[in-house]
């Protein structure tokens, strides 16, 4: 049943537990907003809830589903009395779209409102005046309808606890805030051939993962090679050429909410095998000469670098 439908003239529903469960929590979300406590959902009580909620309702568990039924001695049907809209309370309501799918949004002139994912509704507060609304539009039912949704976008999800999301647009392409790839790519193929026994890893890779949101660019330290040495260097070479980008993974939650999606760092990978293979002897005798000369016009020692090794 499609509870902010008016035009929903029936009396009498099987609702799943989703859609009985909604009407409790729309029963507390207005008591909230009373500054009163809420009741507490049990399923093992739901029926002698909802019935003692909406006096002029019966409710009766069949088959694992609830039937709501409008008593004979109440006129009208069950959306005009248990629904989230009413004749008495003037609505608006627009759709938003994510992904493939689109949701029903409803802003009521109380302040109440209300969005509709199939059998489930979730409730938040807004302060639109809806008549102001309306003469700000002229009165134009697809102005209100994109008025409805940018509110609705940057107003309302954002607030939520967990937010609308369309991981599409939200990822960002890697990029350097300050220096260049070039640069770090340059200085850590030097850090590289200049690792102590590097050889011997030369099946390993190299990893460092970008900034993202709050996190600063850093040297990846497992399933890979890592050594002190190598995450001090890098820590500087970072700090002065710092990657920034991430993207958005599925993790098998809400497909279009955020807590469905992870956010992952894009990473830069160099193969110490590639590495050494593509330097010629005489890049890797220089490499030291050149590592020591950046270092010192910074004022700092190879030497204090090359200890770490050897600890």
């Amino acid at each position: 049943m499609d509870f902010t439908d008016l035009e929903e003239k029936a009396r009498e529903a099987k609702l799943d537990y989703g859609e009985a469960e909604s009407l409790v929590r729309f029963f507390n979300f207005q008591r909230e907003r009373r500054d009163e406590p809420p009741v507490s959902s049990d399923y093992g009580r739901l029926c002698e809830q909802l019935s003692e909620i909406y006096p002029d309702i019966g409710f009766r568990l069949a088959d694992h589903r609830i039937v709501a039924r409008v008593k004979h001695d109440v006129s009208s049907s069950l959306v005009e009395r248990i629904g989230f809209v009413n004749n008495q309370i003037p609505h608006l309501t627009t759709t938003i779209g994510f992904g493939f799918e689109s949701h029903q949004v409803v802003f009521r002139a109380d302040g109440i409102g209300v969005i509709k994912e199939d059998s489930f509704y979730e409730f938040f507060g807004h302060d639109l005046d809806l008549e102001e609304v309306g003469r700000d539009c002229e009165g134009d039912k697809d102005a209100i309808d994109e008025f409805l949704r940018d509110h609705f976008h940057e107003e309302i999800s954002q607030q939520m606890e967990d937010p609308f999301f369309d991981p599409s647009g939200e990822g960002c392409e890697l990029y350097f805030e300050t220096g260049s790839r070039v640069e770090l790519e340059r200085l850590m193929k030097l850090f590289i051939l200049t690792e102590p026994d590097i050889e011997a890893h030369e099946d390993e890779d190299v990893r460092v993962y970008a900034a993202a949101d709050e996190t600063d660019p850093y040297l990846e330290s497992s399933d890979c090679y890592h050594s002190e040495r190598l995450e001090e260097l890098a820590g500087i070479a970072l700090s002065e050429n710092r990657p920034v980008g991430w993207s958005f993974e599925y993790n098998d939650g809400a497909h279009n909410r955020r807590s469905g999606y992870d956010e992952f760092p894009e990473c830069l990978t160099w193969n110490i095998d590639e590495i050494l293979g593509e330097s010629s002897a005489r890049e890797k005798m220089a490499a030291r000469r050149e590592l020591r000369k950046w270092l010192e016009a910074r004022g700092l020692d190879l030497a204090r670098f090359d200890a770490l090794a050897k600890d």
